[in-house]
């Protein structure tokens, strides 16, 4: 097995263990999410400060009235909120990476390879060992003659973490923001002497901005809800179709001794 065979199987563990759910997700995030919040919050978020007009020529007035109306700014709580929830699927990934390339080493290794080739001349059967980290089932890669790993529980784990950062964020922009942005803002916090009313910029696209962004927030943490169902149903039938692979195969060497003995006295 040379370095692309290697790679290659690298990536068909990864693709095997990602369900078409995460695949979606991934492609939002990535396509969807990531260039709207670049190529159409940046530019609307960017002169915002300078846009916040106060009728106040108090000193330090419209900056404090400004800190008041948004303690953190929306383009970068969404460009931390979209790396959080990447974070992780990256770990992810990382782990199936990881505990692959040991997979391979070890393959690779002279004695590990002896051990094959003394196997396979003994003819006898042994059952094999997951691999660390692994969970539960393999399923036999004929190309390469080794087996890719089920990480569909450290899958699940993931999915609860990113269910988990969405669900954060979605609250601390909710208490941050709300749903709608205003159109004026009245702050008397010091050094302001008096109510002062102060004016956003484009209200309305800002509004039609922060509802989109929610939009594809809840249809993320959506997907990863179904996704989460769809990886413990795939783990369950899985589960069951391993058992009953290996109840036919304990049923098969129990009957060979008998098959073979009746072969000896005909």
């Amino acid at each position: 097995m040379d370095s692309w065979d290697s790679l290659g199987f690298l990536i068909l563990v990864l693709n095997y263990n990602v369900t078409i759910i995460g695949k979606v997700w991934l492609n939002l995030t990535i396509l969807l999410r990531l260039l709207v919040i670049f190529f159409a919050a940046y530019p609307l978020y960017q002169d915002e400060q300078q846009n916040f007009i106060c009728n106040t020529l108090q000193p330090g007035c419209a900056n404090v009235c400004y800190d008041e109306f948004t303690p953190v700014s929306h383009f970068r709580f969404w460009l931390v909120q979209t790396t959080s929830v990447l974070l992780p699927y990256t770990m992810f990934c990382v782990y199936v990476f990881h505990s692959m390339a040991r997979q391979l080493m070890k393959a690779h290794s002279l004695p590990y390879r002896r051990y094959k080739e003394i196997k396979a001349t003994s003819g006898h059967k042994t059952s094999k060992k997951s691999s660390k980290g692994a969970a539960g089932s393999r399923v036999p890669c004929e190309a390469n003659k080794m087996d890719i790993p089920d990480f569909s529980r450290a899958y699940m784990v993931q999915l609860l973490l990113r269910m988990l950062v969405e669900a954060c964020f979605g609250v601390g922009h909710y208490y941050l923001f709300g749903f709608f942005v205003p159109r004026h803002f009245a702050c008397n916090e010091p050094p302001c002497h008096y109510y002062t009313n102060c004016y956003v910029s484009r209200p309305t696209e800002k509004s039609i901005m922060m509802f989109f962004i929610w939009g594809l927030n809840g249809f993320s943490f959506l997907l990863s809800f179904i996704d989460l169902a769809f990886a413990v149903q795939s783990s369950i039938v899985r589960s069951h179709r391993n058992k009953l692979l290996m109840e036919g195969l304990g049923v098969e060497e129990r009957d060979s001794p008998t098959q073979h003995q009746g072969d000896q006295s005909t």
